[in-house]
């Protein structure tokens, strides 16, 4: 991307076009799915843009957002250009039945060339974000497993004997787990099939009967921001169109949207769960500390002296 220090917003924006073609024409999908569940707030062209600019990128925020969590930029560092979307008031003017003007706010969508840093770029106070992997998953089981299943809140989940490690039974409302699977096996069939499930209540974008690409997107999306193994799934759309590859944004909006229902689930309870571990800790030494302090010190045992006569006595009577 060419660094200039003044872009527009249409200038921006083509390059991000230029970029995304680029992306999925070198057969490259699954770097924006990446970028997807890295930055799940942001947009499909904003993933493009930060690909293009800070491609090893892991969280990204405006420098008023690092301000807030004690952080500043250092310096020389270099912002990531993206498009900004936000909300300003403005005055309208009405005219009531009567021909009196009166002047009311009114809300209003407004894009602009946005800058943004990694984290890799402030310093400061540390920042506590969930940088997830399988040992984090694996340790916080139960946890992920309810945020798992409570995101498909209409379908109940029961792990039973059976040949196939999961099957949805749309009909009946029902996911059927494998019982017995290992840690790693049970959420990755939890993450599949609520990913399938979700997805089927979104709205068409995109093109159509590609169910296989939403699916395996959404899980490698996910799969990208909590660590866990990434599936060797094919997104190769060598095939399509630079007219067709614009339509699949459609598609990559429905895997973002999916992956951040997930993904906002599993991270708010994990780090709920973790909240409420340090507050047992903090509670349990702050008991013992209140034990140990009410514990009455042991006295020293009383030396037993004598006068120097008697120790002269004990000892002539010794030597009699």
């Amino acid at each position: 991307m060419e660094d200039k220090k003044f872009m527009t917003l249409e200038e921006l924006t083509a390059v991000a076009q230029d970029k995304y073609l680029e992306i999925m024409k070198e057969n490259r999908a699954k770097d924006i799915l990446r970028a997807i569940g890295l930055f799940p707030d942001q947009t499909i062209t904003n993933d493009v843009l930060i690909l293009a600019q800070k491609p090893e990128a892991t969280c990204v925020k405006r420098m008023k957002e690092w301000n807030f969590y004690k952080r500043v930029v250092k310096k020389a560092e270099k912002a990531i250009k993206v498009v900004s979307h936000h909300i300003e008031n403005y005055n309208q003017d009405f005219t009531d039945e009567n021909g009196n003007v009166y002047s009311q706010e009114m809300p209003k969508l407004i894009c602009d060339v946005g800058f943004i840093f990694d984290i890799s770029q402030t310093e400061g106070k540390e920042f506590d974000y969930l940088n997830s992997n399988k040992e984090t998953i694996a340790s916080h089981f139960e946890v992920v497993k309810k945020a798992l299943e409570s995101t498909a809140k209409e379908f109940d989940f029961e792990y039973v004997n059976q040949d196939e490690k999961s099957l949805i039974d749309y009909e009946n409302k029902k996911v059927l787990v494998k019982d017995g699977l290992s840690v790693n096996d049970v959420i990755q069939e939890l993450i599949e099939d609520v990913s399938e499930i979700l997805l089927k209540t979104r709205q068409e974008e995109g093109l159509k009967n590609i169910d296989d690409f939403e699916r395996n997107g959404v899980v490698y999306a996910v799969n990208s921001k909590l660590g866990l193994d990434l599936p060797e799934y094919d997104f190769s759309v060598a095939n399509l169109t630079d007219e067709g590859l614009d339509q699949l944004k459609g598609n990559f909006q429905k895997i973002r949207s999916v992956t951040k229902q997930m993904l906002s689930n599993v991270e708010n309870s994990i780090e709920r769960a973790i909240r409420n571990l340090d507050k047992k800790m903090a509670e349990e030494q702050a008991k013992a500390d209140e034990q140990q302090a009410e514990t009455p010190k042991e006295q020293p045992a009383a030396r037993k002296t004598r006068s120097k006569a008697k120790a002269r006595e004990a000892e002539a009577e010794s030597e009699v």
